[in-house]
């Protein structure tokens, strides 16, 4: 393989894992924060007592996520520099402000809210410590929408003119309404939703199976079932609009993904030919394939999302248990496909541009640095290293705590404060102390 292969490989990789933090964290802290929201609107003390512990649990396992998905970020951050610094001469005075800001939300103000919240916990005014979360949620966005920005640019360029070589912006508002950038945010939004809730339908069928917390995980279920649903109907919607615009500005992967052939492909290959020069501008024909399939799941996740919820109900009359069984096995199928599916929009979006880095004005070929073929050998065996081992390790420990359940998870009473136990159960004549007692603010 030669030095462009192999960057683009090592792209391919970190960015495909990090990905995968990156939208359980989003879906997970708009669960977290609107479970928290109802919590201190609730009235009853017992009901907002029961919904915090909700949020201590699912918060617990988002924080976890969020941690190693902080570290997988730093190889993204590496990424420019060392393998595509073509991008930063040329496209620099564009890409470069959106993606510092982006840094400034991610690891500076975002971080900060989640650590003040973490720790805050029984410390902060409910209110406030509600804030704490909606500005973990609304700064994560605000992360996105900027690396998002820098992608819309690079799918579908506008707002700027060359000079020597070199892009300067002329209309930071066309690049900020860029229609490449506000389809693909929809469309996340939607898959993020969507993994989150088959996420928690997940978690919560695999306490359900075994009779465990079955008050605590019933609600979620469900929760976690409309989620999804609601989740994959957004992302479909998105996706066939983004689809559909395509035609305007990437004409060449618009074919390729609609399956074209023939005479049809001839033609849009020439067509590019005479816009560009002489050169086969149409990216790989397999990523036609990974169009379908992402299409094919997305079907199967708006039809089978919402599934789950029914065995949170009481059973039907003649309803056997190895039919309820199936119904609680199913989340944690559907969540393997949801992952599939999202590594297989990723493919489509970024794979479908090539060969440009940013279209019709820098190629993959001249954006990669000069880096000798060892050289990007060896860092791409480490970040794969690196990733996979986060990513490993994530699951492992995403797994231990999910099924440990509501009250030895990370953010559980006596997890970070060892010296704030909660009794619920009578012990040694003492009558106990309620979850309420040891939270009256709550």
């Amino acid at each position: 393989m030669n030095v462009v292969d192999l960057a683009r490989l090592q792209f391919a990789v970190t960015a495909t894992l990090h990905f995968l933090f990156v939208a359980l964290t989003l879906g997970l802290v708009t669960v977290v924060a609107a479970t928290q929201t109802r919590a201190v609107r609730a009235a009853d003390p017992a009901l907002r007592a029961t919904r915090m512990r909700r949020v201590r649990f699912w918060g617990g396992l988002y924080v976890v996520n969020y941690a190693l998905g902080i570290v997988s970020g730093l190889t993204q951050e590496f990424q420019f520099g060392l393998n595509w610094s073509g991008l930063s001469h040329v496209m620099g005075n564009v890409v470069g402000a959106p993606l510092a800001i982006e840094s400034i939300a991610a690891f500076f103000l975002e971080s900060t809210f989640l650590g003040l919240w973490a720790f805050g916990f029984d410390r902060v005014p409910p209110r406030a410590h509600l804030a704490l979360i909606w500005g973990v949620a609304l700064t994560a966005y605000l992360s996105t929408f900027w690396v998002m920005v820098v992608n819309g640019f690079m799918q579908r360029p506008v707002g700027y003119e060359m000079r020597d070589g070199v892009a300067h912006v002329t209309d930071w508002g066309a690049i900020l309404t860029n229609g490449a950038t506000w389809y693909a945010v929809l469309h996340i939004a939607g898959a993020v939703a969507l993994l989150a809730g088959l996420f928690m339908a997940a978690v919560s069928a695999h306490h359900l199976r075994r009779g465990q917390h079955t008050d605590f995980f019933r609600p979620t279920l469900v929760q976690g079932s409309v989620l999804a649903g609601c989740g994959a109907v957004v992302t479909s919607v998105a996706g066939i609009v983004q689809l559909g615009a395509l035609q305007d500005y990437q004409p060449e992967k618009y074919a390729v993904l609609m399956g074209q052939a023939g005479a049809e492909l001839d033609t849009v290959r020439a067509a590019a030919a005479a816009r560009y020069g002489d050169g086969d501008w149409l990216p790989p024909l397999w990523v036609g394939g990974a169009s379908v399939l992402m299409l094919v799941l997305g079907v199967v996740l708006v039809l089978l999302a919402w599934v789950p919820a029914t065995a949170a109900r009481g059973g039907a009359v003649g309803e056997t248990l190895a039919r309820r069984r199936f119904r609680l096995r199913l989340p944690s199928v559907l969540l393997l496909l949801g992952f599939v599916a999202l590594i297989c929009g990723w493919l489509s979006r970024e794979v479908g541009r090539q060969p440009w880095m940013v279209t019709g004005e820098l190629t993959v070929h001249d954006a990669v640095a000069d880096v000798s073929p060892g050289g990007m050998l060896a860092s791409f065996v480490v970040f794969t290293l690196v990733l996979t081992t986060l990513a490993l390790v994530d699951w492992m420990l995403m797994v231990r705590f999910a099924r440990l359940g509501p009250d030895k998870g990370l953010l559980s009473d006596t997890a970070l404060f060892p010296g704030a136990e909660r009794r619920t159960v009578p012990r040694d004549g003492d009558r106990g102390t309620s979850e309420a007692d040891v939270h009256p603010s709550y």
